[in-house]
């Protein structure tokens, strides 16, 4: 029985070493920073625009400029903030 027991041990231990193993190999994930740079590229080019064109919609202008201050300053709570549309 003891050797049994021990085959079975073996077995999951070479079964968990396999997976870890092959955990690591696997590729990386997708290259996030190239879509980040991105983005905030058209935050601030959104930001450039209201601020420049504030004179064709000032109310606009400024919802605007609210929302992207509100979105820089906290990303993952923006949409909880006062003044969401919606």
């Amino acid at each position: 029985m003891i050797p049994a027991a021990l085959l079975l041990v073996l077995l999951l231990l070479g079964a968990a070493v396999g997976f870890a193993v092959g955990r690591s190999a696997a590729p990386p994930g997708p290259d996030l920073s190239g879509a980040l740079r991105r983005r905030d590229a058209f935050i601030e080019h959104l930001r450039e625009v209201a601020w420049q064109d504030r004179d064709v919609a000032p109310e606009l202008s400024t919802v605007l400029l609210d929302d992207i201050r509100r979105f820089t300053a906290d990303p993952d709570g923006w949409e909880q903030g006062p003044g969401r549309l919606g």
